[in-house]
């Protein structure tokens, strides 16, 4: 047995907004997750997590760094979940707290593997 790291997300891909002929829809981001083809497929990850991991300009403090105030980071986190399948082909419609910003749109997102539905 080998003692390498233990990937705990899928990645994806943020393919742009739900939207429909004339206007898009900012608070519902569409994903494409490696390995998933089918509306079937998708079925495994509805209401997991989902993370957008960006560099922001400025340091600042880390929400959990009470042993060490000094302990500062330009490392952002934005989190969403996923909330249904979107079309046939295995895209998916994701919700999250604070829209994503324009920016996001073909950059790597993380689809965590929990909460676990099994």
């Amino acid at each position: 047995m080998t003692k390498g790291s233990v990937r705990l997300f899928q990645p994806a891909v943020m393919t742009g907004f739900r939207r429909g002929q004339r206007c898009q829809e900012t608070h519902t981001s569409l994903l494409k997750i490696k390995n998933v083809q089918t509306k079937e497929d998708v079925e495994f990850y509805l209401g997991k997590r989902v993370a957008y991991v960006f560099k922001g300009k400025n340091k600042v403090s880390q929400v959990r760094s009470a042993q060490n105030p000094k302990l500062k980071s330009r490392v952002r986190v934005m989190w969403g979940r996923v909330t249904r399948a979107h079309g046939n082909s295995g895209a998916v419609r994701a919700k999250f707290a604070k829209s994503l910003p324009g920016q996001a749109m073909g950059k790597k997102v993380r689809v965590y593997l929990y909460p676990s539905r099994i």
